[in-house]
């Protein structure tokens, strides 16, 4: 480091105007001078411009050349001036009391000129370099007392010369207190060092004496309890080849090692999460060569990692196109190339080490420094051939029926709208068959539903093998199939077709050597003839099959009008009878029974009763089979039931006790839980149940013959009366009356209404009533409405009557009143 030297500034004092002129000549050269003619005026000029050098003549009035030199080496601002005396005296004695005042050298008169020069000369040069020196010393000092490590210095018997550590943040011993101190009293203190620090340091230091630098690190405890990272150097300093003492350097390490350790934690843990991934990953530098790869990767590839590494992306990972004769470039190259994240294009093959074709989905991106140049790349891909063949199946699957692989409605759907295009471009005709099978439900209760499945299939193949290569045969659930026929040019070649699916349900199947003889139902409708849309294609022939099935089953049938509004009626009140349901709005009325005998009120039937929209009632034999065929009338046989028995006890309470019967539908009747049903209502009600009865028709006798007999006789041991309703209109049979405990039989109106006039009617009215007779049981005749009709049965010996002759069915309101005025 270089410093400018300031000008030299020189004080001349003497009582001698001669001498000031002698020595400023001799001087004036050296730098700028000033003159005092005796001790109080120097003293007052050093003041004022700081002297670097003073040539004080010894011998003044006043104050003396030795006194002025002592009053300026006391003062602080004015001792580093360097004083030659100038004097007449040449003994030894002057010259060594000159000395000791301060002075720096000693002058003899009489004064040359070119010695005073010279002297002046000298001690000025002398002053710039020790002022030169004290800078560079005082520079030094400060940087190393600020560097952000410990510096100190050990003589040869380890004894401290020099540490910057001002306020011991490193031993806890501040430099003035450590200067002195033994190496090993300095690092056994404050326990900052543990015991095998020490074993390591002193072993370094041993190394140290013997001329060696030693370079380690240590952990120090910091006075914040935390572990400090240290690297310590010691360097050794030789006098003449022996040990003179070393330098010891210590630097907090620890910012460092934590982020060696946060890095190596970071790479084990991306190493580990790339290990762990179900991706392949493989990384490269710039040319594409590999660094990395992933077991994934190399179980994808089929590669090992080591005979990876150093080869090119493309030996390890060769693309092709689906067809796998294309080569296609690595996205990795690309990556690379335009330094942006690439995918790989779809349907790329890998050709693995060991000759196989892998499916792989990709991305490649390039791996930037923290500088944003690129380092290389990196490609994540994995095995797709799984995936996209479960696509495919999927796609087939979402697409076909699972039963049968036939199209299901979605694929129809699209197959109908490209069909109903292409007709319209070449004025062709497009044909809905739908085709439902009789009966079908009767297979599955009879045989199980894994046969009627088989039987399905069979069906489905049948009718496949059966059809045209443009046809489309699709399976829309349960037993309905439905044939879309597209280049249809005449409507002979739908009833054709119709024909022959007929005659294909002719030849019987078989499923497990047992033979079914099937039939079914085929509705047709045409685009664009009487369906403008795809869907109401399929709303027509959906209509046209059920009439098909109304005017006797195992036939087809077109579309016509007024099919669809007949089959569109059926269709609102089934909604109806829907809405009713919930919203209970459905009636009981009650018709009474009449004991002739006596003109008594012995009984009545509760009848269900539901009003239209428009508040006008809809005939029974219009909804309640409806309800049969829609499963409603489970539900609403239960709420009649319930609300027959709520107004039996209420008539009960008012002392107006009779018995209520209640029909039961089959389907009612058939379910598991009835007995169960009729078991807690009578529990809940707490009803007597002399005031229940039950009436049946012959059609439930006839299914399942255990179970009813079962059901009847555990109805009738709970105190329920049984009657058979519309008896001889059915399976009548003698056999039934026997087997079952059944308390009445109603004779149907069908029979009343012809008595008087058809022979046939009045013997099996006089036939039903003799068997009732023999068998001990009670009758009823329903549908009396005239006084002949009254007459003629009671002369044959039926006294219990119900019809309008006597009274029309009632609400509950009215029958209270009806029962008041006939107790």
């Amino acid at each position: 480091m270089k410093i400018k030297n300031k000008a030299n500034v020189i004080l001349l004092v003497d009582d001698e105007p001669a001498n000031i002129r002698l020595l400023n000549n001799a001087v004036s050269a050296l730098g700028k001078t000033y003159f005092a003619s005796n001790g109080e005026e120097a003293i007052k000029m050093a003041h004022q411009v700081k002297p670097d050098l003073i040539l004080l003549d010894i011998q003044m009035p006043g104050m003396n050349g030795y006194e002025v030199c002592d009053a300026i080496m006391k003062d602080s601002g004015l001792k580093d001036a360097a004083i030659i005396f100038v004097t007449a005296h040449g003994d030894t004695e002057h010259e060594l009391k000159a000395l000791q005042y301060g002075g720096v050298d000693f002058l003899q008169k009489p004064l040359n000129p070119l010695i005073i020069e010279a002297r002046a000369k000298t001690h000025l040069e002398l002053k710039n370099r020790q002022h030169q020196l004290n800078l560079t010393r005082g520079t030094l000092d400060n940087i190393i007392h600020h560097l952000p490590v410990f510096v100190a210095y050990w003589d040869d018997e380890l004894n401290n010369v020099f540490s910057n550590d001002i306020k011991g943040n490193w031993f806890g011993i501040a430099a003035k207190a450590m200067l002195g101190q033994q190496l090993k009293d300095v690092i056994n203190q404050n326990n900052i060092l543990d015991t095998t620090a020490i074993s390591v340091l002193s072993t370094a230091i041993d190394q140290v004496m013997l001329g060696k630098t030693m370079g380690f690190d240590l952990t120090f405890n910091a006075s914040s309890s935390e572990v400090v990272f240290v690297s310590v150097s010691l360097v050794p300093t030789l006098l003449e080849g022996k040990f003179n003492g070393f330098v010891m350097l210590l630097n907090d390490i620890t910012p460092m090692k934590v982020l060696q350790n946060d890095l190596h934690q970071d790479k084990e843990l991306l190493k580990v999460t790339l290990n762990s991934i179900g991706d392949a990953v493989i990384t490269t530098d710039v040319n594409g060569i590999v660094n990395f790869m992933n077991p994934i990767a190399s179980s994808l590839t089929g590669w090992r990692v080591e005979d990876a590494v150093d080869k090119p992306i493309e030996q390890i990972m060769p693309l092709t196109d689906s067809s796998g004769h294309f080569p296609m470039v690595n996205p990795i190259y690309i990556a690379i190339k335009e330094c942006r994240i690439v995918g790989m294009a779809f349907n790329t093959l890998l050709h693995t080490r060991q000759q196989k074709k892998l499916e792989v989905e990709d991305s490649a991106a390039p791996i930037l420094d923290q500088y944003g140049q690129t380092q290389g790349a990196i490609i994540v891909f994995h095995d797709v051939s799984e995936t996209r063949a479960m696509a495919l199946k999927m796609s087939h699957l979402a697409n076909h029926d699972s039963l049968t692989n036939l199209p299901n409605r979605m694929l129809l759907q699209d197959r109908a709208e490209r069909a109903i295009n292409t007709a319209d471009r070449n004025n062709e005709k497009v044909a809905m068959l739908m085709i439902d099978i009789d009966n079908f439900k009767s297979v599955n209760d009879s045989v199980g539903h894994k046969a009627g499945d088989i039987l399905l299939k069979k069906v489905a193949n049948r009718l496949l093998d059966n059809s045209r290569t443009v046809d489309t045969v699709s399976r829309q659930g349960g037993d309905e199939f439905i044939i879309l026929q597209p280049e249809i040019t005449k409507l002979d070649q739908v009833a054709s077709c119709a024909q022959r699916i007929l005659a294909l349900f002719t030849e019987p199947f078989y499923v497990n050597e047992k033979r079914f003889d099937l039939s079914c139902s085929i509705g047709l409708a045409v685009y664009p003839d009487d369906s403008m849309s795809i869907d109401m294609l399929h709303k027509h022939s959906d209509l046209a099959m059920y009439r098909a099935k109304e005017l006797g089953r195992g036939r087809w049938h077109f579309y016509a009008d007024e099919i669809g509004s007949s089959v569109l009626a059926r269709h609102k009140l089934e909604q109806y009878l829907r809405h009713a349901v919930q919203e209970q709005l459905f009636e009981v009325y009650y018709q009474a029974k009449t004991d002739i005998r006596n003109n008594k009120l012995v009984g009545m039937e509760a009848l269900l009763r539901l009003k239209s929209a428009d508040g006008l009632f809809i005939s029974p034999a219009e909804f309640i089979p409806l309800a049969e065929e829609c499963g409603q009338i489970v539900p609403i046989g239960n709420f009649v039931m319930r609300k027959a028995c709520e107004d039996a006890i209420s008539w009960q309470q008012m002392g107006l006790k009779r018995r209520v019967s209640i029909n039961i539908s089959p389907i009612q009747f058939a379910q598991d839980d009835f007995y169960d049903t009729v078991y807690k209502l009578v529990e809940e009600l707490s009803i007597d149940t002399g005031l229940i009865e039950f009436e049946i028709t012959e059609g439930v006798l006839a299914r399942d013959i255990e179970r009813t007999r079962d059901v009847l006789e555990a109805l009738q041991k709970l105190g329920i009366k049984i009657s058979i309703d519309d008896f001889g209109t059915g399976y009548s049979s003698l056999l039934y009356l026997k087997r079952f405990p059944i308390d009445i039989l109603k004779i149907d109106k069908s029979f009343i209404d012809d008595m008087l006039n058809d022979e046939s009617d009045e013997a099996i009215v006089d036939t039903i009533i003799s068997l009732a007779n023999s068998l001990k049981m009670q009758l009823v005749a329903e549908g009396v409405e005239t006084i002949e009709q009254v007459n003629a049965l009671s002369a044959k010996g039926c006294f219990v009557m119900q019809g309008y002759y006597y009274c029309k069915p009632m609400p509950y309101q009215q029958m209270c009143d009806y029962l008041q005025q006939n107790a």
